[in-house]
């Protein structure tokens, strides 16, 4: 289990998520103006759904921090905002943002499996896009209970084992595709949803989480997310994604988000 998880450090060491999609230089300020930009428009939905104003004066923790879009706006609000990750990388561009816009969150090098952090400290646990990347991610959940207070939320999104990509568009690129014929469907899953060399995502559905956050309540979810060339491959990226959106993205979307309840 250990080289597992070095190997997802060393990953995201080499490449935070989403500083692939931005040409500015990796840390500057004007990467991280234009990376807010880029991924605000590409999910509109993202900051509805987190709906800051419930965190404000509250102890917030949030577990893969990517470039900081999220954290960076937990911590204007929050009374204490803590961001961990496990990758130093991940680390340092968030410490860099914190630097250039003056933002108070404290920055954790840790595994989600082993926070290092006192039972029942937090109002809210967030993490968008990082559970699935835990292989042993029971305990990603158990440590994520422990660290919240009773009653305290959890707000996440992980992948959707029941999306149109994992139910349709695998199965038929590894039997049609010249790059993914003979590919089993986690290489697929791996490579596809965060690029060649990722060494582990997952997916999961609805009854899976419940299973998964057994010792929360209150429960619910929404899909969102849909890339349009999967489905129609020579015209879907001329059909603006917000169409995508609103109609398959709601429907048989990519991401699952859901909000949980932490019962002590």
């Amino acid at each position: 289990m250990k080289e597992i998880y070095n190997q997802i450090r060393d990953f995201w060491d080499r490449k935070p998520c989403g500083t692939t999609h931005i040409a500015r230089r990796l840390g500057s300020r004007e990467y991280f103006i234009e990376f807010d930009q880029h991924y605000e428009s590409l999910y509109p939905y993202l900051l509805p759904f987190l709906d800051l104003e419930t965190m404000r004066g509250k102890w917030v923790l949030e577990i893969g921090l990517g470039s900081g879009f999220t954290v960076s706006r937990f911590a204007k609000g929050a009374k204490v905002c803590v961001g961990l990750d496990i990758s130093g990388n991940t680390l340092w561009l968030n410490q860099a943002r914190n630097k250039h816009f003056d933002i108070r969150s404290h920055l954790v090098q840790a595994s989600a499996t082993h926070i290092p952090i006192s039972d029942n400290t937090f109002d809210s646990v967030i993490s968008i896009g990082c559970l699935h990347h835990i292989p042993d991610i029971e305990s990603g959940v158990a440590e994520i209970h422990r660290v919240l207070k009773p009653g305290g939320i959890f707000k996440g999104m992980i992948y959707n084992r029941n999306s149109y990509r994992f139910r349709v568009y695998v199965p038929l690129a590894r039997r049609l595709s010249r790059i993914w014929r003979g590919k089993d469907w986690q290489s697929c899953v791996n490579e596809m949803y965060d690029g060649s060399e990722n060494p582990y995502g997952m997916v999961y559905s609805r009854k899976e989480i419940r299973a998964l956050f057994h010792q929360f309540k209150d429960i619910t979810f929404r899909t969102e997310n849909f890339v349009g060339e999967e489905l129609l491959p020579k015209i879907g990226r001329y059909i603006p994604r917000r169409i995508w959106l609103a109609t398959l993205g709601k429907i048989a979307g990519l991401d699952l988000y859901f909000v949980a309840k932490a019962v002590k």
